[in-house]
C-alpha cells in the first residue's frame, strides 16, 4: 500500500522539561487532543466548503471523516501517534490527506512566523480565527514545564508550539491598531447575550455593569468560560467621570487565572538562573481587582501587572534587575540591607549557563 493509499499519520511529541519521564498529566494530553480535533474538523469544513457561523455545530459527517484516531503511545518522552480519519472510502482518504496537508502547513507557518502563509492557507475569516484559537490552546505557555513538537511519519519534526507561538498567534488574530487601543478590564461575569453579541460584567471599582460588545468570530471563546471573574480585552469607552461605561471592539475574553506562579528557570540576558527550590508565588488582586500582585520580600520581589502574561514578563524583568544590581554587586558597594538581599538571591539561584 502506497503512502497515498493510507490515511495520514503524525505524532504528538510531548517532552517533560523537568525529568525524562515517559509520562505527562492527563489534563495536558486531553487538552492537546481536543484542540487538535477541533482544528481538524474546522479544516475539514473549509475543505468541504462549509462556512461556520456563530454557534453553528460542525456537521457530524465532518467530525467523523476528520476524526483523530489515537494509537499506542511510544516511550520517547511521551510520543502519541495519531491517524487522521478511519473511513475506508476513497473520498474520505483523499480528504484526510488534504486536511493533514493543511494542518501541517498551518502549524509550520506558525512555527516560522509566516503570517501571510497562514492567511493564504485559511482564507475564510471565521474559520481561520477558530482554527488558530484551537492551535493556540494546544501550545504550552511560558509557565509550562513541557514542550510540544509535531512529527511526521518519518519522525521528522514539522512544527514546534511554545509560548512564542502563542504570542505570534495573538498578534495575528488581533490587528496592531486594535492591540494598541485595547485595555484589559477584570470584572464579575453577570450575563452573556449571544443574540446581541454582548457580555455584561460588574466592574469592581464602581460596582456598575459594563456592556462588552464583541464580534461574532470570537464567540467560541465564551463557551469555556464558567468562572466568576473574567478579563475582557477591548476598547474602553469612558463616562463623564472617566470611569469605564462600555467595552467595544472586544478581542479577547479569558478567565482570571489566580493559580500559583512556579518558576524554576529564569532567563536574564545571556544567563540562565536555576531556582532551588522552585520559586512558588501566589498572585493576589489589588483593591480594585484590576491588577495582579506578587510579592516575595525575602528576594525583594514586588510586582504588579494587568494580566498573567504581563506578570510573567514583569517577574523576569524584576529578577533581572535584582540579579544585576544586588547579586552581582560587590559587598562594599551595598548597604547592610542590600547585602542581606544579595545573600538571599545567591542562596536561591544558581547560574547554569547561557540562555538559548
Amino acid at each position: 500500500m502506497t503512502e497515498a493509499q493510507r490515511h495520514p499519520k503524525f505524532t504528538f511529541h510531548i517532552e517533560d522539561l523537568e525529568s525524562p519521564r515517559h509520562a505527562i498529566p492527563a489534563s495536558v494530553l486531553v487538552n492537546i487532543l481536543q484542540r487538535a480535533q477541533h482544528a481538524f474538523e474546522l479544516i475539514g469544513a473549509q475543505i468541504e466548503g462549509h462556512e461556520i457561523k456563530a454557534r453553528a455545530r460542525i456537521p457530524a459527517a465532518i467530525s467523523e471523516r476528520f476524526q483523530l484516531v489515537c494509537e499506542v503511545p511510544e516511550p520517547r518522552s511521551y510520543a502519541l501517534p495519531v491517524t487522521v480519519g478511519e473511513t475506508n472510502d476513497l473520498f474520505g482518504l483523499e480528504q484526510a490527506h488534504r486536511a493533514f496537508d493543511t494542518f501541517q502547513a498551518v502549524t509550520r507557518a506558525i512555527s516560522g512566523g509566516d503570517r501571510s502563509g497562514i492567511l493564504s492557507l485559511l482564507p475564510s475569516v471565521s474559520i481561520r480565527r477558530r482554527i488558530l484559537e484551537s492551535i493556540r490552546n494546544m501550545a504550552p505557555n511560558a509557565e509550562a514545564r513541557w514542550k510540544l513538537e509535531l512529527l511526521d511519519e518519518s519522525d521528522k519534526a514539522f512544527a514546534a508550539l511554545d509560548s512564542n507561538s502563542i504570542r505570534f498567534l495573538d498578534e495575528t488574530l488581533v490587528p496592531a491598531e486594535q492591540r494598541e487601543a485595547a485595555r484589559v478590564v477584570t470584572g464579575e461575569l453577570k450575563s452573556i447575550d449571544f443574540a446581541e453579541h454582548k457580555v455584561t460584567i460588574i466592574y469592581p471599582p464602581t460596582s456598575k455593569e459594563l456592556a462588552c460588545i464583541y464580534q461574532e468570530d470570537i464567540e467560541d471563546l465564551l463557551y469555556d468560560r464558567r468562572r466568576d471573574l473574567i478579563q475582557v480585552t477591548g476598547r474602553v469607552v469612558l463616562d463623564d467621570n472617566a470611569e469605564p461605561k462600555q467595552i467595544i471592539d472586544v478581542t479577547d475574553i479569558r478567565d482570571l487565572d489566580l493559580s500559583w506562579f512556579v518558576l524554576d528557570t529564569v532567563r536574564i540576558d545571556v544567563l540562565t538562573l536555576k531556582a532551588e527550590p522552585a520559586l512558588s508565588l501566589a498572585p493576589t488582586l489589588d483593591e480594585t481587582k484590576q491588577l495582579l500582585c506578587v510579592e516575595d520580600s525575602v528576594i525583594g520581589l514586588n510586582a504588579f501587572a494587568a494580566t498573567r502574561d504581563l506578570m510573567l514578563v514583569e517577574l523576569q524583568e524584576q529578577l533581572s534587575m535584582l540579579w544585576h544590581e544586588y547579586a552581582l554587586a560587590p559587598d562594599d558597594e551595598l548597604s547592610t540591607e542590600a547585602v542581606t538581599l544579595k545573600r538571599a538571591l545567591l542562596a536561591r539561584f544558581t547560574e547554569v549557563g547561557n540562555a538559548p
